[in-house]
């Protein structure tokens, strides 16, 4: 179990040699990591948005539940030690098209409203995270207003 850990681990920080490929396993740990973050914004941090994480991730990434888990564990300890969000939007500018990475902000409301409750801070850093990507204004708006129930 801990040399299958570990070997997840390495793979998601490991470096390649050419530009020209993505590093999907540090998109799949960014894009985790903005999730947990919103999940994290309010009081209501719960079951519901832990659910429509695991959904959101097995729906986007071709894991399986055991591997995702494990990424939403290496996503909530990178939370617990990142100092700022810029390391994450980084990786994903530098991979992701305009369009992928407003399919991220869509999940992020998608977490949001998982309780059915916007909170103020979890709106705050989801516009704090669309700047980050450089998802324009109305892309952000659009997305919410497609993820209201």
């Amino acid at each position: 179990m801990i040399n299958n850990l570990k070997s997840y681990l390495d793979n998601f920080f490991q470096e390649s040699a050419n530009e020209n490929i993505p590093h999907k396993n540090k998109i799949e740990l960014a894009t985790a990591v903005l999730m947990i973050e919103i999940s994290l914004a309010d009081e209501n941090t719960g079951g519901e948005e832990y659910k429509t994480i695991k959904k959101i991730l097995l729906e986007k990434f071709d894991l399986d539940e055991t591997k995702i888990d494990t990424l939403i564990s290496l996503a909530e300890d990178e939370v617990d030690r990142a100092i700022s969000l810029h390391e994450f939007s980084e990786t994903i500018n530098n991979e992701l098209s305009t369009s992928e990475k407003t399919n991220i902000i869509e999940n992020l409301w998608r977490v949001a409203y998982a309780d059915a409750y916007i909170h103020k801070y979890e709106e705050y850093y989801i516009r704090k995270i669309a700047d980050l990507l450089h998802v324009s204004h109305s892309d952000y708006i659009k997305t919410k207003l497609k993820t209201e129930k």
